[in-house]
């Protein structure tokens, strides 16, 4: 039977989470924190976090936390316990993960998944004054009578033997994960919901981790760093127009390299990459108030009907909604 840890996401408004809290957390979950500008390690009532945090436990053995926060002082997590799977996919927002030395950048609409141990610890650090949404779940060595689907998932994950692996979640599963982060929904409905789209991720994710295993060798390490680079390029000005030739001339990589490396690194195409970037900046622009002509042609679109018909898919809502605060 599921259970809920905390009460269902309450008013808009939220609440504060302050240090105390955070030890609760940490305790449950296996979490070391860190709060920088603490000098006084009894502060526990001082605040961490303000928004709405639901953490549940599914019929099918996953812990999951649903966190819509604003950060107030930044803070510093390290895991201690060890679990064969875990997964963060980021709903808004940017965080930055270290699993041992390797570091891991992810966006909106990318997920992160990782075996954790005492031999993979996995450290992030959150600054002040950013919002964060978040869906993050985890299958503990604890979780007790694991149903056979799990049980079959994780088996065939560790037979992969891919420390960490990132990858972009579809527009599906994302349009699944807003549906089910309905308020007005029982709690019934968004437990059934949230195991479905769980199971979706996870098959999803999955599937391209057994496709990276049948490609071949992996990236090299240098090739990461130019494959992040490009990301990055990406990411940071989606407005701007991009070849294939030019991103592959940046990663010092044939056209058809970069396009498969990319792919097996991310789990999607660069071009998929960039519409996603350019739709994540385009809503931006709509929450501050601009036109949806403008807010296209801002992110890179040079016709509002084809952003508006790609908004729609992406988030599931039409652009002229989102201005509206509809």
């Amino acid at each position: 039977m599921s259970k809920t840890t905390l009460k269902s996401p309450g008013p808009i408004g939220g609440k504060t989470f302050s240090v105390a809290d955070f030890n609760v957390f940490g305790e449950r979950y296996g979490i070391d924190y860190h709060f920088p500008l603490l000098t006084d390690v009894s502060a526990s009532a001082s605040p961490v976090l303000h928004g709405n945090v639901e953490e549940m436990v599914l019929p099918s053995g996953i812990s999951l936390t649903h966190s819509d926060v604003r950060v107030l002082q930044p803070y510093e997590t390290t895991s201690r316990h060890s679990s064969p799977l875990y997964v963060l996919v980021v709903l808004e927002g940017c965080v930055t993960l270290r699993l041992n030395d390797e570091i891991f950048s992810l966006s909106p609409g990318m997920a992160f998944s990782a075996t954790l141990s005492e031999q993979q610890v996995m450290t992030a650090r959150h600054d002040a004054d950013i919002t964060l949404k978040t869906l993050s779940f985890g299958v503990y060595p604890h979780e007790a009578l694991r149903e056979s689907l799990l049980a079959s998932l994780l088996e065939q994950w560790a037979r992969l033997s891919v420390p960490a692996f990132v990858w972009q979640v579809p527009e599906f599963v994302l349009t699944g994960i807003q549906h089910a982060q309905q308020r007005e929904r029982s709690s019934l409905s968004r437990h059934l919901l949230l195991e479905g789209v769980m199971y979706q991720l996870l098959g999803h994710g999955l599937h391209l981790r057994e496709q990276q295993g049948r490609v071949g060798q992996a990236p090299t390490h240098g090739e990461q760093a130019r494959l992040e680079q490009v990301r990055r390029r990406i990411e940071q000005a989606p407005e701007q127009e991009y070849t294939l030739a030019a991103l592959a001339n940046q990663a010092a990589m044939s056209p058809s390299s970069l396009r498969s490396k990319f792919r097996q690194t991310y789990g999607c195409t660069v071009f998929d990459y960039l519409r996603d970037c350019r739709l994540a900046l385009a809503r931006r622009y709509l929450l501050e108030g601009h036109s949806v002509q403008q807010a296209a042609w801002m992110s890179g679109y040079q016709h509002a009907t084809n952003f508006a018909t790609a908004f729609r898919r992406r988030y599931g809502i039409c652009p002229g909604s989102v201005r509206s605060g509809c």
